[in-house]
């Protein structure tokens, strides 16, 4: 095969897959078939590889082979004794370099940040169900959701009754903390993070927390993830008990994850809720001012 960038063709079956070849004058060289659900993956391949100099193949192959671009890169970076096999054909040491290399420029960007803060122990009286972001009351939920909608891609909230919730979603109005959770038995065949039985209303809450950040971190896969730095802001009367159970230290991404809690490891959020919200407060007028003035941060911060 020589080397030169992917321009195979491209033939639609009847039943959705996608017949891809690599032709030269003598006829068809190489042939193969990209299943209707690998193509999004394929494409994304083609557009990553566009300037790579890769056989016509190669980008169909691994898309059959591999469930996302992260996986590629894995793919195509385990080597044994100079080659990759990637759907029964072997790709030597340079065209797999050349993979790797195209799929680590492409993934050479910001994370998504996610924002998961804590519910409000305020709430107004509202008869039926209002979305989870209007139910919490006072400056300092103001300052989280502010801090969310700003700072975070996305944002969800924590909470001892929902375990997470998107802000959107209709709630009714509750009065529960994880206090009240702690020592009431359950019967449950759940198990916590690590495996430990879960045996109390807390270690439910804890397991549906746990829960509810996978499906929420795993909303971004596709086949493209994207890395994520998650920001957790929860004082310690739901930091604790969550971390305790292994909440945090299970959790896991296609892309690299990250996961920081600023209420504790900032030294200006340090302090109680009035700090908090003047560190908050601080960080959305920064962003603000950022994405105002096209990126100047000339003046006081």
């Amino acid at each position: 095969m020589t080397d030169h960038t992917p321009d195979p063709r491209e033939h639609d079956l009847p039943n959705g897959d996608l017949a891809v070849s690599s032709h030269w004058v003598w006829g068809v060289r190489d042939a193969t078939t990209v299943a209707d659900a690998d193509r999004p993956l394929y494409r994304l391949l083609m557009d990553v590889l566009a300037d790579a100099n890769v056989p016509d193949c190669m980008p169909a192959r691994l898309a059959a082979a591999c469930d996302d671009l992260v996986d590629a890169r894995e793919t195509v970076t385990n080597i044994e004794r100079g080659v990759v096999d990637v759907e029964n054909v072997g790709y030597g040491m340079s065209y797999c370099h050349k993979v790797r290399d195209a799929i680590e420029a492409h993934r050479d960007r910001d994370p998504l940040t996610f924002v998961a803060v804590g519910c409000s122990g305020s709430k107004h009286d509202v008869a039926g169900a209002v979305p989870a972001k209007d139910l919490y009351r006072r400056s300092y939920w103001t300052c989280k959701s502010d801090y969310g909608e700003t700072i975070g891609d996305e944002w969800a909230i924590i909470s001892a009754q929902h375990a997470v919730l998107d802000p959107d979603e209709p709630i009714e109005h509750y009065e529960r903390t994880p206090d009240d959770l702690a020592g009431v038995p359950v019967d449950s065949n759940e198990r916590l993070p690590a495996g430990e039985p879960v045996e109390t209303l807390l270690d439910q809450w804890a397991y549906r927390v746990y829960v509810g950040l996978t499906e929420w971190i795993s909303s971004v896969s596709g086949p493209d993830p994207r890395d994520i730095e998650l920001e957790i802001l929860l004082g310690r009367s739901y930091r604790d008990p969550l971390e305790e159970r292994g909440v945090f230290d299970r959790l896991r991404a296609r892309g690299d994850l990250s996961i920081r809690f600023p209420f504790q490891e900032v030294e200006q959020a340090a302090g109680g809720n009035g700090n908090q919200m003047g560190w908050m407060t601080d960080e959305v007028a920064a962003a603000t001012a950022i994405a105002t003035d096209g990126g100047s941060t000339d003046g006081d911060e």
